[in-house]
């Protein structure tokens, strides 16, 4: 598929998940794309030993001391990257210093990536600034589950989530399942030019109906009044989602908000897509 031909794959000095090298592992197999690893060493942990050390290191110690800092992160990132390829043959390698989120924007540019895979954990959500910023798909591998969902709802255009759904599911020879949300906060519906007007609740049921015969002959197809963050992470649940699929996000909050992402990602169990 077009979205897994150059895959970004950023790995924090910080955190590592195996889980992540094996979805791009499964992916390139999958689809044959090519697959960049970047190991990047936060600065910030470079800043702390600073901050930490000013007091009783020379200018020309320090330094030395983030030289040494460098040194170590290089042999950690080998030692990643070596980890790596017992899933993941033929890939590229870089390592890179500096903040998490500006790193991932300046390898995106330079690659000319499709998509950005990252691995999960809740507190290193706080940091990703460049959920706001990518216009391009954004995978976050939280965990393995048997079948694809693709989230929708009536504040969104409901356009590349069930069509990439449906063809995601059937290349990872999966079953798909659309689940429609009307979110009860927010009465509105929002049409392809991602304009919204005020709506009654008998017109979105309307609407949810007609999704429904849309589609109910290529997935299963649910309905449920809610917030889209807990009804999505509960039906996930309850179907064992592999992946939850997401479109545009048309809340207050923004679209393609970090804090929505970031709700998302916390609240739900299994990896996510964000097709951006």
């Amino acid at each position: 598929m077009e979205i897994f031909r150059r895959i970004l794959m950023p790995i924090s000095s910080e955190f590592y998940s195996e889980g992540l090298i094996q979805r791009a592992a499964e992916f390139k197999r999958k689809f044959g794309g090519e697959v960049i690893a970047v190991y990047i060493v936060e600065e910030k942990t470079i800043r702390r030993m600073e901050e930490v050390s000013e007091p009783f290191l020379t200018e020309e110690q320090r330094k030395e001391m983030e030289k040494n800092i460098f040194e170590k992160s290089k042999e950690m990132a080998e030692i990643i990257f070596s980890k790596a390829e017992e899933y993941l043959q033929d890939f590229r390698r870089e390592i890179s210093i500096g903040e998490f989120s500006d790193v991932i924007l300046e390898k995106m540019e330079k690659h000319g990536a499709s998509c950005i895979m990252i691995g999960f954990e809740k507190d290193c959500m706080l940091k990703y600034r460049f959920l706001e910023r990518v216009k391009i798909p954004v995978w976050v591998e939280i965990g393995k589950g048997e079948n694809i969902l693709g989230v929708c709802s009536n504040l969104a255009p409901n356009i590349k989530v069930p069509s990439f759904t449906i063809k995601f599911a059937e290349a990872m020879e999966k079953r798909p399942y659309l689940l429609y949300i009307i979110d009860t906060s927010e009465m509105v519906e929002v049409d392809e030019n991602c304009v919204k007007k005020p709506c009654s609740m008998e017109r979105l049921m309307e609407k949810a109906k007609e999704f429904k015969e849309k589609y109910e002959h290529i997935a299963r197809i649910e309905i449920r009044k809610g917030g889209i963050e807990e009804e999505a992470a509960n039906f996930a649940d309850e179907i064992n989602a592999d992946v939850a699929i997401v479109g545009r996000e048309m809340k207050k909050r923004g679209i393609f908000s970090k804090e929505f992402k970031k709700e998302m990602a916390e609240k739900i169990k299994h990896s996510l897509l964000f097709l951006n």
